[in-house]
């Protein structure tokens, strides 16, 4: 069974009539407090309010002094100079200044590298600069029929001739 809670009229509570304006003195009637309560329960010793304060100032006075514990001592200082002087360290050192030479590489490693990799013509290129080229460094090289014989033998096929 479904209900439509857009069409509810009545919200299923119900008072009785006058309940609100007679709550109050029913209530009362029934507990009937002020029949059973002669005192109000509490007792204040005789002279309290004038005795408090001095007694309150005496118990102050009287406090034992508190240990206090600074927030820097030596072992805090010793544990960040040592982390300071750790980055001053790290920063200091050449391990961030690596400079790369080519004099210590042997002619033969560089070889086999440019001859085993795939590099492209632009890529080589790169390595070279224009006084690498020049007519003057030609003409002072001289090979022997041998080293060209070998060169061909080596490196050329047959059909590379054709």
């Amino acid at each position: 069974m479904k209900t439509n809670l857009n069409n509810i009229e009545e919200s299923g509570f119900k008072v009785p009539e006058n309940y609100f304006e007679n709550l109050e003195t029913s209530i009362l009637n029934h507990v009937n407090l002020k029949d059973k309560v002669t005192d109000a329960g509490f007792a204040i010793p005789k002279d309290y309010f004038s005795k408090v304060e001095n007694d309150i100032l005496t118990k102050v006075s009287k406090k034992e002094p508190v240990k206090v514990i600074p927030l820097i001592n030596k072992k805090t200082i010793i544990y960040i100079s040592s982390i300071a002087a750790a980055i001053l360290l790290l920063f200091n050192l050449n391990l961030f200044n690596n400079t790369v030479s080519y004099d210590g590489l042997a002619y033969d490693t560089v070889e086999n590298y440019i001859l085993n990799e795939d590099l492209a013509t632009e890529e080589m290129a790169i390595l070279f600069n224009d006084v690498d080229f020049s007519d003057e460094n030609f003409e002072t090289i001289s090979f022997s029929e041998e080293a060209i014989q070998d060169y061909i033998n080596d490196n050329l096929e047959l059909n590379d001739l054709y």
